[in-house]
Protein backbone atom coordinates (compact mmCIF):
# COMPACT_ATOMS: atom_id res chain seq x y z
CA UNK A 1 0.00 0.00 0.00
CA UNK A 2 2.76 2.60 0.64
CA UNK A 3 4.37 1.60 -2.46
CA UNK A 4 0.88 2.63 -4.27
CA UNK A 5 0.82 6.09 -2.64
CA UNK A 6 4.15 6.75 -2.83
CA UNK A 7 3.20 5.83 -6.88
CA UNK A 8 0.06 7.63 -7.00
CA UNK A 9 2.05 10.80 -5.49
CA UNK A 10 5.08 10.88 -8.06
CA UNK A 11 3.04 10.58 -10.86
CA UNK A 12 0.80 13.45 -9.21
CA UNK A 13 4.02 15.79 -9.39
CA UNK A 14 4.94 14.60 -12.54
CA UNK A 15 1.77 15.56 -14.22
CA UNK A 16 1.92 18.93 -12.75
CA UNK A 17 5.42 19.26 -14.03
CA UNK A 18 4.33 18.70 -17.34
CA UNK A 19 1.64 20.54 -17.40
CA UNK A 20 3.95 23.35 -16.87
CA UNK A 21 5.29 23.21 -20.04
CA UNK A 22 3.00 25.02 -23.30
CA UNK A 23 0.86 27.04 -20.60
CA UNK A 24 1.83 30.16 -20.72
CA UNK A 25 3.57 32.98 -24.09
CA UNK A 26 6.82 33.28 -24.26
CA UNK A 27 9.48 35.47 -26.60
CA UNK A 28 10.11 33.66 -29.79
CA UNK A 29 12.66 35.84 -31.47
CA UNK A 30 14.47 38.41 -31.05
CA UNK A 31 15.69 41.15 -33.32
CA UNK A 32 18.60 43.40 -32.15
CA UNK A 33 19.73 45.29 -35.80
CA UNK A 34 21.16 48.39 -36.78
CA UNK A 35 19.86 51.52 -35.68
CA UNK A 36 16.24 51.23 -34.64
CA UNK A 37 15.84 47.78 -36.58
CA UNK A 38 14.39 45.94 -32.80
CA UNK A 39 11.47 43.93 -32.56
CA UNK A 40 10.18 40.79 -30.07
CA UNK A 41 7.98 37.82 -31.24
CA UNK A 42 6.32 36.47 -28.85
CA UNK A 43 4.35 32.69 -29.04
CA UNK A 44 1.51 31.23 -27.78
CA UNK A 45 1.86 27.59 -26.61
CA UNK A 46 -1.60 27.02 -25.02
CA UNK A 47 -4.43 25.69 -27.01
CA UNK A 48 -6.38 28.46 -26.30
CA UNK A 49 -6.65 32.35 -27.81
CA UNK A 50 -5.29 34.92 -25.10
CA UNK A 51 -5.78 37.87 -24.18
CA UNK A 52 -2.93 40.25 -25.03
CA UNK A 53 -4.30 43.23 -22.96
CA UNK A 54 -3.04 41.60 -19.48
CA UNK A 55 0.53 41.33 -20.57
CA UNK A 56 3.41 43.99 -20.78
CA UNK A 57 6.84 43.92 -22.00
CA UNK A 58 9.76 45.28 -19.73
CA UNK A 59 13.10 46.35 -20.30
CA UNK A 60 15.76 46.88 -17.35
CA UNK A 61 18.37 48.85 -18.88
CA UNK A 62 22.07 48.53 -18.21
CA UNK A 63 22.18 46.23 -15.52
CA UNK A 64 19.11 47.75 -13.80
CA UNK A 65 17.32 45.43 -10.95
CA UNK A 66 14.03 47.55 -11.76
CA UNK A 67 12.39 48.22 -14.74
CA UNK A 68 12.99 51.33 -17.04
CA UNK A 69 10.35 51.38 -18.94
CA UNK A 70 7.27 49.61 -20.10
CA UNK A 71 5.05 48.94 -23.06
CA UNK A 72 1.47 47.60 -22.73
CA UNK A 73 0.29 45.38 -25.01
CA UNK A 74 -3.02 44.94 -26.47
CA UNK A 75 -5.40 42.42 -29.10
CA UNK A 76 -5.24 38.71 -28.88
CA UNK A 77 -2.94 35.69 -29.99
CA UNK A 78 -3.90 32.86 -31.39
CA UNK A 79 -3.34 29.25 -29.98
CA UNK A 80 0.14 28.13 -31.55
CA UNK A 81 0.22 31.85 -33.21
CA UNK A 82 2.95 34.72 -32.64
CA UNK A 83 2.58 38.56 -32.25
CA UNK A 84 5.24 40.43 -33.38
CA UNK A 85 6.16 44.01 -31.46
CA UNK A 86 8.73 46.60 -33.57
CA UNK A 87 10.15 50.01 -32.43
CA UNK A 88 7.55 52.54 -33.89
CA UNK A 89 10.25 55.25 -35.01
CA UNK A 90 8.97 55.93 -38.17
CA UNK A 91 11.32 59.23 -38.64
CA UNK A 92 14.67 60.20 -38.27
CA UNK A 93 14.96 62.43 -34.67
CA UNK A 94 17.29 64.65 -33.83
CA UNK A 95 18.93 63.69 -30.05
CA UNK A 96 20.62 67.05 -28.49
CA UNK A 97 21.72 65.01 -25.76
CA UNK A 98 23.93 63.27 -27.68
CA UNK A 99 24.64 64.84 -30.77
CA UNK A 100 23.25 62.45 -33.47
CA UNK A 101 20.28 61.52 -35.69
CA UNK A 102 18.58 58.77 -34.15
CA UNK A 103 17.36 56.90 -37.74
CA UNK A 104 14.06 54.84 -38.18
CA UNK A 105 13.27 51.77 -38.12
CA UNK A 106 13.65 49.79 -41.21
CA UNK A 107 10.32 49.67 -43.37
CA UNK A 108 10.20 45.71 -43.85
CA UNK A 109 10.43 45.17 -40.18
CA UNK A 110 8.30 47.74 -39.01
CA UNK A 111 5.46 45.96 -41.88
CA UNK A 112 6.16 42.77 -39.98
CA UNK A 113 4.64 44.34 -36.56
CA UNK A 114 1.02 43.87 -35.68
CA UNK A 115 2.12 46.49 -32.53
CA UNK A 116 4.41 49.29 -32.38
CA UNK A 117 5.85 51.48 -29.23
CA UNK A 118 5.00 55.08 -29.47
CA UNK A 119 8.67 55.84 -31.89
CA UNK A 120 9.29 58.25 -28.58
CA UNK A 121 12.45 57.38 -26.36
CA UNK A 122 12.05 55.91 -23.84
CA UNK A 123 10.30 52.46 -24.31
CA UNK A 124 11.61 48.74 -23.96
CA UNK A 125 11.73 48.64 -28.06
CA UNK A 126 14.67 50.51 -28.37
CA UNK A 127 16.60 48.15 -26.02
CA UNK A 128 20.29 47.14 -26.56
CA UNK A 129 21.80 43.86 -26.02
CA UNK A 130 23.37 44.37 -22.83
CA UNK A 131 19.47 45.14 -21.35
CA UNK A 132 17.44 42.66 -20.06
CA UNK A 133 14.27 42.05 -21.02
CA UNK A 134 10.92 40.64 -19.70
CA UNK A 135 7.19 39.45 -20.52
CA UNK A 136 5.44 39.83 -17.88
CA UNK A 137 1.62 39.93 -16.42
CA UNK A 138 -0.07 43.33 -15.56
CA UNK A 139 -0.14 42.18 -12.11
CA UNK A 140 3.75 41.49 -12.43
CA UNK A 141 3.97 37.62 -12.89
CA UNK A 142 7.62 37.33 -14.40
CA UNK A 143 6.10 34.97 -17.64
CA UNK A 144 9.91 34.86 -19.74
CA UNK A 145 13.23 36.66 -19.13
CA UNK A 146 16.09 37.00 -21.95
CA UNK A 147 19.19 37.96 -19.90
CA UNK A 148 19.61 38.18 -16.41
CA UNK A 149 18.16 41.23 -14.61
CA UNK A 150 20.27 43.48 -12.10
CA UNK A 151 23.34 42.11 -14.50
CA UNK A 152 24.93 44.57 -16.78
CA UNK A 153 27.26 42.48 -19.36
CA UNK A 154 28.94 45.29 -20.85
CA UNK A 155 28.37 47.23 -24.08
CA UNK A 156 28.57 44.10 -25.85
CA UNK A 157 26.08 42.01 -24.36
CA UNK A 158 25.94 38.10 -23.94
CA UNK A 159 27.99 35.27 -25.60
CA UNK A 160 28.40 31.64 -25.55
CA UNK A 161 31.41 31.94 -23.66
CA UNK A 162 31.76 30.29 -19.88
CA UNK A 163 32.37 31.66 -17.10
CA UNK A 164 31.02 35.25 -17.49
CA UNK A 165 29.21 34.89 -20.93
CA UNK A 166 29.92 38.35 -21.41
CA UNK A 167 30.86 39.62 -24.75
CA UNK A 168 32.82 42.53 -22.77
CA UNK A 169 35.07 44.50 -25.58
CA UNK A 170 35.16 41.14 -27.50
CA UNK A 171 32.27 42.57 -29.71
CA UNK A 172 32.56 40.05 -32.86
CA UNK A 173 31.49 36.90 -29.86
CA UNK A 174 28.34 38.64 -28.67
CA UNK A 175 24.97 37.01 -29.23
CA UNK A 176 22.78 39.89 -27.95
CA UNK A 177 24.11 43.07 -29.85
CA UNK A 178 23.75 43.08 -33.87
CA UNK A 179 21.92 39.59 -33.57
CA UNK A 180 18.85 38.04 -34.24
CA UNK A 181 17.65 34.97 -32.00
CA UNK A 182 15.31 32.30 -32.97
CA UNK A 183 14.29 30.32 -29.89
CA UNK A 184 15.00 27.06 -30.12
CA UNK A 185 12.10 24.53 -31.37
CA UNK A 186 12.40 22.36 -28.14
CA UNK A 187 11.79 24.89 -25.87
CA UNK A 188 8.26 24.82 -24.21
CA UNK A 189 7.69 27.27 -22.02
CA UNK A 190 9.64 30.66 -20.90
CA UNK A 191 12.11 31.66 -18.08
CA UNK A 192 9.83 32.89 -14.87
CA UNK A 193 12.61 33.23 -12.61
CA UNK A 194 15.84 35.52 -13.29
CA UNK A 195 18.84 33.06 -14.11
CA UNK A 196 21.84 32.41 -12.29
CA UNK A 197 23.74 33.00 -15.49
CA UNK A 198 22.18 33.72 -18.71
CA UNK A 199 23.72 31.27 -21.33
CA UNK A 200 22.05 32.57 -24.38
CA UNK A 201 22.92 29.18 -26.64
CA UNK A 202 20.89 27.03 -24.57
CA UNK A 203 17.59 27.65 -26.24
CA UNK A 204 18.66 30.48 -28.84
CA UNK A 205 19.67 30.15 -32.10
CA UNK A 206 21.58 32.77 -33.94
CA UNK A 207 21.49 34.20 -37.26
CA UNK A 208 22.07 37.50 -39.43
CA UNK A 209 22.51 41.09 -38.34
CA UNK A 210 19.12 42.37 -39.21
CA UNK A 211 17.44 39.37 -40.66
CA UNK A 212 13.77 38.81 -40.41
CA UNK A 213 12.28 37.04 -42.75
CA UNK A 214 11.48 34.40 -40.22
CA UNK A 215 9.48 36.79 -37.88
CA UNK A 216 5.73 36.29 -38.11
CA UNK A 217 6.09 32.17 -37.49
CA UNK A 218 7.55 29.68 -34.84
CA UNK A 219 7.88 25.92 -35.06
CA UNK A 220 7.64 24.37 -31.32
CA UNK A 221 7.58 21.47 -29.98
CA UNK A 222 4.37 22.22 -28.96
CA UNK A 223 2.18 22.37 -31.60
CA UNK A 224 2.50 23.37 -35.18
CA UNK A 225 4.30 26.42 -37.00
CA UNK A 226 1.30 29.22 -36.64
CA UNK A 227 1.03 31.05 -39.68
CA UNK A 228 -1.45 34.36 -39.64
CA UNK A 229 -4.07 33.34 -41.96
CA UNK A 230 -5.21 36.67 -42.51
CA UNK A 231 -1.68 36.73 -43.95
CA UNK A 232 -1.03 33.76 -46.18
CA UNK A 233 -3.72 31.92 -47.70
CA UNK A 234 -1.92 28.92 -49.54
CA UNK A 235 -1.73 25.20 -48.08
CA UNK A 236 1.96 24.13 -48.22
CA UNK A 237 4.09 20.98 -46.42
CA UNK A 238 7.82 21.21 -45.99
CA UNK A 239 8.90 17.60 -45.20
CA UNK A 240 10.80 16.07 -43.68
CA UNK A 241 11.45 19.05 -41.13
CA UNK A 242 13.85 17.92 -38.70
CA UNK A 243 15.80 16.54 -41.63
CA UNK A 244 17.62 13.56 -39.59
CA UNK A 245 18.41 11.49 -42.71
CA UNK A 246 19.91 11.52 -46.25
CA UNK A 247 16.52 12.32 -47.67
CA UNK A 248 15.87 15.18 -49.95
CA UNK A 249 13.55 18.06 -48.47
CA UNK A 250 10.37 18.83 -50.48
CA UNK A 251 7.64 21.11 -50.33
CA UNK A 252 4.46 20.73 -51.89
CA UNK A 253 1.59 23.43 -51.71
CA UNK A 254 -1.47 23.98 -53.05
CA UNK A 255 -0.10 27.04 -55.52
CA UNK A 256 2.77 26.81 -57.84
CA UNK A 257 6.01 27.86 -56.70
CA UNK A 258 7.82 30.12 -58.80
CA UNK A 259 11.07 30.72 -56.68
CA UNK A 260 12.90 29.17 -53.80
CA UNK A 261 15.59 30.26 -51.81
CA UNK A 262 17.41 28.36 -48.70
CA UNK A 263 19.20 30.88 -46.14
CA UNK A 264 22.04 29.90 -43.29
CA UNK A 265 22.38 30.99 -40.10
CA UNK A 266 25.19 33.65 -41.32
CA UNK A 267 22.75 34.64 -43.80
CA UNK A 268 24.15 32.95 -46.77
CA UNK A 269 22.07 32.00 -49.87
CA UNK A 270 22.92 28.04 -49.96
CA UNK A 271 20.44 27.54 -52.54
CA UNK A 272 18.23 29.51 -55.22
CA UNK A 273 16.03 28.55 -57.65
CA UNK A 274 13.41 30.39 -60.56
CA UNK A 275 11.26 28.18 -62.16
CA UNK A 276 9.73 29.08 -66.07
CA UNK A 277 7.33 26.35 -65.87
CA UNK A 278 5.92 26.99 -62.28
CA UNK A 279 5.45 23.60 -60.04
CA UNK A 280 3.19 22.78 -57.27
CA UNK A 281 5.97 20.60 -55.76
CA UNK A 282 9.74 21.05 -55.30
CA UNK A 283 12.80 19.16 -53.97
CA UNK A 284 15.87 20.92 -52.21
CA UNK A 285 18.78 18.14 -52.38
CA UNK A 286 19.75 16.86 -48.85
CA UNK A 287 23.93 16.28 -49.99
CA UNK A 288 23.59 20.65 -50.76
CA UNK A 289 22.87 21.44 -46.69
CA UNK A 290 25.33 20.55 -43.87
CA UNK A 291 23.78 20.47 -39.73
CA UNK A 292 22.46 23.55 -39.05
CA UNK A 293 19.03 25.81 -39.57
CA UNK A 294 17.89 27.43 -42.74
CA UNK A 295 15.47 30.03 -43.58
CA UNK A 296 13.41 28.67 -46.11
CA UNK A 297 11.79 30.69 -49.11
CA UNK A 298 9.22 29.82 -51.51
CA UNK A 299 7.20 32.82 -53.41
CA UNK A 300 4.43 31.90 -55.44
CA UNK A 301 2.67 32.71 -58.52
CA UNK A 302 0.19 34.94 -57.06
CA UNK A 303 3.47 36.74 -55.70
CA UNK A 304 2.52 35.95 -51.97
CA UNK A 305 5.33 34.69 -50.49
CA UNK A 306 6.18 31.46 -47.47
CA UNK A 307 8.81 31.26 -44.83
CA UNK A 308 9.67 28.31 -42.59
CA UNK A 309 12.57 27.30 -40.65
CA UNK A 310 14.22 24.13 -41.57
CA UNK A 311 16.48 22.29 -39.17
CA UNK A 312 19.05 19.70 -40.56
CA UNK A 313 20.72 17.41 -38.02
Amino acid sequence: MKKSILFLVALLIGAGLFAQECSNLFFSEYVEGSGNNKALEIYNPTDEEVDLSTFVIRRYSNGSPVYTDELSLSGTIQSKGVVVVTNGQTDSVWVNSGGYWSVPIDTALYNKGELHCSGEYPTPMYFNGNDAMTLETITGEVVDIFGKIGTDPGSNGWNDIPPTYFAGDQFWTSWTKDQTLIRKHTVKDGVNENPVTFMVNVEWDSVAKNYFDSLGYHQCDCGTLGINTNKFKHSVVMYPNPSTSSNNITISASERIEFVSVVNELGQIVFTQEYAIAPKSVVIERETLTNGIYIITARFIDNTTYVDKLMVR
